[in-house]
């Protein structure tokens, strides 16, 4: 069934900041004298909410959740500037505008950062909505996900959520909504694939998962 609304993630899905995430997260660690991580131990040990992650990378009570979620968003604005949107993504975003979609973006990025970012990528006049979060937190969406479908009326079976985490196939689930995943973000397919919906390699593949 041909969607009507679109609910988009934003890091990691639109946004192509895997890379730069890893490379973040080596800084912390090395500031505390660790060794480096991968990609791929990256990619098996992600989850959301986002402290999940740190939890089995840090010991919260020597390194505390509040600094590891400080220090990490002083680099991911380092970087910002050099992150690129995902291949497909312009394109996909303008396909759905021709066919009269309405797209949002949901997100766990705070609000204003989100906001600047999406601006400066160009694509801001895609969106009806740029849902972020109130805090650095990265916590859950579902909720925000909820208010949006109850205050927007789109219809269950006419939305489409497109993310690259577990997470965003959760809101899926809790909306009664379709969803393809793509793993090309922080979740490797593996994981995806325990969601039960289609698995993308990328947004250029986007279209074959659509009626």
């Amino acid at each position: 069934m041909k969607p009507t609304h679109i609910i988009w993630d934003w890091n990691g899905t639109l946004l192509d900041d895997v890379d730069a995430s890893v490379d973040i997260v080596n800084d912390i660690l090395r500031a505390q004298g660790r060794g480096e991580t991968t990609l791929a131990e990256y990619h098996a040990m992600m989850e959301m909410p986002i402290i999940r992650y740190y939890e089995k990378l840090f010991d919260l009570r020597a390194l505390p959740f509040e600094r590891i979620v400080r220090a990490f968003n002083e680099g991911y604005a380092r970087r910002s500037a050099q992150m690129h949107l995902a291949d497909g993504a312009r394109e996909a975003l303008a396909r759905f505008a021709a066919d009269g979609c309405v797209q949002v973006i949901l997100s766990s990025f705070e609000k204003t950062r989100l906001r600047a970012a999406v601006h400066a990528k160009g694509v801001e006049p895609y969106f009806a909505e740029i849902l972020g979060a109130d805090d650095l937190r990265a916590e859950s969406k579902e909720s925000r996900a909820r208010a949006w479908q109850a205050k927007s009326g789109a219809r269950p079976e006419h939305t489409l959520v497109i993310g690259d985490l577990v997470h965003d196939g959760e809101v899926a689930h809790a909306l009664g909504a379709q969803c393809i995943l793509t793993c090309s973000g922080h979740q490797p397919r593996s994981a995806l694939e325990t969601c039960g919906f289609p698995v993308a390699q990328s947004l250029t593949q986007l279209f074959d998962f659509i009626a």
